[in-house]
């Protein structure tokens, strides 16, 4: 290892335990395989954290450690993703063209195939210093069983943020306003105390009548 490398390591963003994981021991590990090898492992991530929507895939990225990714354009079955951040352009930085993105690419493929329920594939096609472009292209299934059934998880970041706006429509949904009760007339105050007196009558006659019965 070089010091140049040394530096860039443990000063990384990631720490220097998982840049050095990412970056140095498992290139050495799986040599001319990385790419392949990868790319089934970030299929196998999906599958550990399958979610139902582009919205949450972006936040579980961003909690994964991956970076920032964003939906480019969408056409017909083929989509085109940008992956951006400190990450992206940290890992870059280190092994300039020889940075391997395929296990983000593998972990796309699956994430859309659970959302489509069609059969997706990934690639890498752009790899710059800030950017790393990945392109998703999915294909109907002649037979439900080639595509993998999952149950998808709800993530902390969109059950948090679901909570917080039900609590700020609590505080800022206006209150119901409360009716005043209508003040009564004297001929209903008179009927209200008529009927109040016939009410105690008719308790003190059938008290009396179970008394002589």
């Amino acid at each position: 290892m070089t010091q140049k490398l040394y530096d860039q390591l443990s000063n990384s963003v990631r720490g220097i335990n998982a840049a050095t994981m990412r970056d140095v021991l498992l290139p050495l590990i799986l040599g001319n395989e990385t790419n392949g090898i990868l790319y089934w492992i970030g299929k196998d991530l999906a599958r550990q954290f399958p979610i139902a929507s582009v919205s949450e895939l972006v936040t579980l990225t961003r909690q994964l450690g991956l970076g920032n990714l964003k939906l480019v354009t969408e056409k017909n079955n083929t989509r085109i993703w940008e992956l951006t951040g400190p990450v992206v352009e940290e890992r870059v930085g280190i092994k300039k063209e020889n940075t391997s993105f395929t296990l983000e690419a593998g972990f796309l493929a699956k994430e859309i195939e659970f959302q489509l329920s069609r059969l997706t594939e990934a690639k890498v096609t752009e790899l710059k210093k800030d950017r790393v472009t990945i392109i998703t292209e999915s294909e109907a299934v002649t037979d439900e069983s080639e595509v993998e059934l999952v149950t998808f998880i709800k993530l902390a970041d969109q059950a948090s943020a679901l909570d917080n706006n039900s609590e700020v429509n609590e505080k800022t949904s206006p209150k119901p306003t409360e009716k005043k009760p209508r003040k009564l007339t004297r001929s209903e105050k008179r009927q209200q105390k008529a009927e109040a007196r016939a009410a105690k009558l008719a308790a003190k006659k059938a008290k009396k009548q179970a008394k002589q019965n």
